[in-house]
């Protein structure tokens, strides 16, 4: 009896471990990790030469420039540098979580497909160094949100690898081209502005003003008698021309030396500031070129002793008034290198025409008669 049962036990346990080795056989190889995704390159960040980010969507190439680093297709535009630093920290410290799938056909659940496949989401990203020395090159898939204990995640796949991995630590890569790049180009408040004149096409110019930098509103110049200001707010939207100019996309200034300007825009101050923009097409693109300058002349026309009470001239006529010679000096700095394309509600505001801003006035109705 003893015997049978000691026999019935040992068939048991044969079979539980049989069935135990058969699942294990069968189940994916999760491979947890502590090594850091890529060891060497937090002692190579220096070394670094060129960061190259490409999805399906197209791709773009941050280059050294001596000090700093510039947008490789963008003429060498300067690329902010602490968001390259950042990114290549956050390389340096990711660490291999698990080791999740070497079958392609898994991949598009990760996001980590090749970037030539139909509807591929991921991102690569490759770091060289010099003499194009591969410093780090990854497909970044689906972010894993954290759960339980765990920190948040990304999936990823080394270029040139089957496996995909999680791996822990931050990673946020831009996207978008701009988003690497300091758009600004100038600020100049509506209330500094005292006139602005577009010109172009052989139209009439359009000319607007303001007699007293306190005004909101700004005047259309030389309307016909027949005819009126088609609103207040639509003038005095060209006034606004350079308050938070910023640019869409940018070139070197040089694709436009030779050519001539469509329109032409001139911005004054109240304190001696003028500024020109030149709108140039250049292959089913408009461009435009600023140049900033200083007339001490035009800035008498600022109160020069303020009212009491009258805080904001005081600030222009006082002590604490703009130095408009260095400021233009550092605008010319900052944007005679470079043509920019400008946003859209921008660009719109430079193309007005004086059509644009008139309509024929409204006829009196007839004075009531007397039944």
């Amino acid at each position: 009896m003893k015997t049978k049962n000691l026999l019935f036990i040992a068939l048991t346990c044969g079979l539980v471990f049989g069935a135990y080795q058969v699942s294990r056989s069968k189940a994916p190889t999760l491979h947890v990790e502590s090594a850091l995704l890529y060891p060497s390159l937090l002692e190579s960040i220096n070394d670094v030469q060129s960061i190259e980010l490409a999805n399906a969507a197209g791709q773009f190439r941050i280059a050294r420039q001596g000090e700093g680093w510039g947008m490789a297709d963008r003429d060498g535009f300067p690329v902010q540098a602490t968001p390259v630093r950042e990114l290549l920290m956050q390389l340096a410290a990711l660490k291999i979580r698990e080791e999740k799938t070497a079958k392609p056909d898994q991949y598009p659940t990760l996001g980590v497909e090749e970037l030539d496949l139909p509807k591929a989401s991921g991102l690569r990203v490759s770091v060289s160094g010099k003499s194009e020395q591969n410093l780090a090159a990854l497909i970044v898939g689906k972010a894993r949100k954290p759960s339980g204990n765990e920190s948040a995640g990304h999936y990823v796949r080394r270029v040139g690898e089957a496996s995909a991995l999680l791996v822990e630590g931050e990673l946020g890569v831009k996207l978008k081209r701009n988003e690497w790049l300091d758009t600004a180009i100038a600020n100049i408040p509506v209330d500094r502005v005292r006139q602005v004149s577009l010109q172009g096409n052989g139209e009439p110019p359009v000319v607007v003003t303001k007699a007293d930098r306190k005004d909101q509103l700004f005047t259309l110049q030389n309307v016909p008698k027949d005819k009126e200001a088609k609103s207040a707010a639509l003038v005095s939207n060209v006034g606004g021309l350079l308050l938070d100019l910023r640019f869409e996309d940018v070139a070197s200034a040089k694709v436009v030396a030779g050519l001539k300007p469509e329109r032409t825009a001139t911005l004054e101050t109240f304190d001696g500031l003028t500024a020109t923009l030149e709108s140039y097409a250049l292959e089913g693109r408009s461009l435009v070129a600023i140049r900033f300058a200083h007339h001490p002349v035009a800035a008498q026309t600022v109160t020069a002793k303020p009212a009491e009470g009258d805080t904001a001239d005081a600030k222009l006529a006082g002590a604490d008034a703009p130095d408009v010679a260095k400021e233009v000096e550092t605008l010319n700095e900052r944007t005679r290198p470079w043509v920019y394309q400008l946003a859209d509600y921008k660009a719109r505001t430079l193309k007005r025409s004086f059509a644009d801003l008139v309509k024929v006035k409204e006829k009196a109705p007839p004075p009531a008669t007397a039944d």
